[in-house]
């Protein structure tokens, strides 16, 4: 376990005051996440996720106190399920999936709103019931069409929040600049089109760089008494969201909480542990961990999913090599692969994220401190290596089944690790600097606009329709009309981009010639002094100071 040094006084100055309003920062990131992904609820067809009509079908039933799962005897491979028939059709929208030329106006006919209760079938029904349970709600309630959005406005409100808490909690690290650099491009387009949907990959991608970074906050900060009681709560309510998402989810806890651990301050993470607060939030997630497990544990008996086949080692070792070969096409599905994996993003989009992922990655690894460049290479093996092992489990049955979007929740921690380093390393930002990364967030934000407006586009007139008629002949239309979403989701992207370029200014960070400049030559023998303090200690300092001066 490496040590971090503390930051300077001036930088911990600063992330004291982030601190103390923690709160307004997840607030105004809320808003800022909430609402692009509020938009792609709106602008995706209905069914036009990928499992989605499984997963609402799920939803609805579990909200309506249908948990424990049977086969369906009409496909015994999948699981049965009540609810409204406007609800059950969903898998009778599906008439583009996998034609990106056939556009959303073939489900028109299609449509039913009638709320009797049927039984139907679901492919979900083997996941944890929780996160259906907290999307599900509002099909209780809404009908229609109305049912689905409802649903998915939840979700979005879930995973908003999730990912408001990481940004939250990487403002109490001594230095976070970087950080905060980082988690931004973790938040690919992919991942605001996910939380927009009836899908648990959505939350357990957000819960994962919430917990990830709450964890690295309270082994890295300060808090203590209510604080650390405040931490432990954030803790233990992201931890069972991303457990209950997916059952591969319980790897990604383990990953993380041991590289958040091992990435902490020795004393610090001594301390918490000491503490009956880490012992309550220890066991509270082993209960957990222990229900989820149970969950999985004792399956229904389904039919197979496919047929059965036996492959020889030699076959499974080129399944394993052959998976591998894919990484970099999973990492385009990371950034946008939309649809039923029918509508890739446009070229822009791919390489704005390609560009800005392989920057960041490789500059920590250069210039970020050694003592946590680890954790990358941690993160890094698990993307590359865990898409090979788990196929090599299913292929068998099912084939190659592995999507890039099933390792984002690993991406958006390697990204937030490589910021860190750089952070840890001291890396400042003087005027050219803050001038490219700005340039940089324009690039990526454009990138989601284009995603946004390209797979409304592939929806409206096809993937390769006419733009012109897009803009000015009838069509598909999704709810308050595309350009009403599509001029609101340019307006929020503009309006974060000058955001984070002011939190980039503004942030706790290691800038050595700024800080130099705002204070005198015997303040920095003293600040070179008390760095070898704790943080906290160095806050009571001048905490002294500060009263008596008064």
């Amino acid at each position: 376990m490496a040590p971090t040094s503390p930051a300077p006084t001036s930088a911990v100055a600063r992330s004291s005051r982030w601190e103390g309003r923690r709160w307004l920062t997840f607030l105004v990131a809320f808003v800022v996440l909430f609402v692009p992904m509020a938009l792609w609820a709106l602008a995706s067809p209905i069914a036009s996720i990928p499992d989605e009509p499984s997963h609402a079908i799920r939803a609805a039933a579990v909200a309506r106190g249908e948990v424990a799962v049977v086969p369906w005897d009409q496909n015994s491979t999948l699981t049965a399920a009540t609810v409204p028939e406007n609800i059950a059709n969903a898998h009778d929208l599906l008439c583009f999936a996998f034609h990106a030329e056939v556009t959303a106006d073939c489900q028109t006919p299609l449509r039913d709103t009638d709320q009797t209760l049927v039984e139907t079938g679901s492919s979900a029904g083997l996941n944890s019931p929780v996160f259906y349970a907290l999307v599900g709600w509002p099909s209780v309630f809404l009908t229609g069409d109305a049912a689905f959005y409802g649903m998915r406005m939840v979700s979005a409100l879930l995973c908003a929040a999730s990912l408001a808490v990481m940004f939250m909690q990487l403002t109490l690290l001594p230095r976070f600049r970087w950080a905060i650099v980082g988690g931004v491009v973790g938040v690919t387009p992919m991942v605001v089109y996910l939380a927009g949907s009836i899908n648990p990959n959505g939350l357990e991608v957000a819960a994962a760089g919430g917990l990830f970074a709450t964890l690295l906050a309270t082994f890295r900060g300060s808090q203590l008494g209510r604080r650390l009681v405040e931490q432990a709560g954030l803790a233990l309510v992201l931890a069972s969201a991303l457990i209950t998402t997916r059952s591969i989810s319980l790897l990604w806890l383990l990953v993380i909480a041991v590289v958040a651990m091992l990435l902490g301050q020795r004393e610090r993470v001594l301390r918490v542990l000491r503490s009956p607060i880490a012992w309550l939030l220890i066991a509270a997630i082993g209960v957990a961990c222990a229900l989820t497990v149970l969950w999985y544990a004792n399956p229904p008996a389904l039919g197979p999913g496919g047929p059965v086949t036996q492959a020889s080692p030699a076959s499974l070792l080129f399944v394993f090599f052959f998976t591998e070969l894919q990484t970099v096409d999973f990492l385009f599905g990371m950034i946008g692969f939309f649809g039923w994996v029918d509508t890739s993003a446009p070229s822009l989009t791919l390489a704005a994220w390609t560009t800005c992922i392989a920057l960041l990655v490789a500059v920590a690894f250069l210039w970020g401190k050694r003592g946590t460049k680890w954790a990358m290479w941690v993160f890094l093996a698990v993307i590359v290596l865990v898409p090979g092992f788990t196929q090599l489990g299913v292929y068998s049955e099912y084939g190659y089944i592995w999507q890039g979007r099933y390792t984002l929740a690993m991406l958006i921690c390697l990204l937030t690790v490589a910021g860190v380093a750089l952070d840890d390393a001291g890396l400042g930002a003087d005027g050219r600097v803050r001038h490219f990364v700005t340039g940089a967030y324009a690039f990526l934000f454009a990138g989601h606009l284009l995603a946004f407006v390209m797979v409304l586009r592939r929806y409206i007139v096809g993937a390769n329709g006419s733009l012109s008629e897009m803009f000015f002949n009838d069509g598909w239309e999704p709810p308050f009309g595309w350009k009403s979403l599509a001029l609101i989701y340019a307006v929020v992207s503009v309006l974060t981009v000058v955001l984070l370029r002011r939190v980039f200014v503004v942030s706790a960070g290691a800038d050595i010639t700024r800080d130099d400049q705002l204070v005198t030559p015997a303040e920095r023998l003293e600040t070179a002094e008390i760095q070898r303090l704790d943080t906290a200690e160095i806050q009571r300092i001048q905490d002294i100071r500060a009263n008596r001066g008064r």
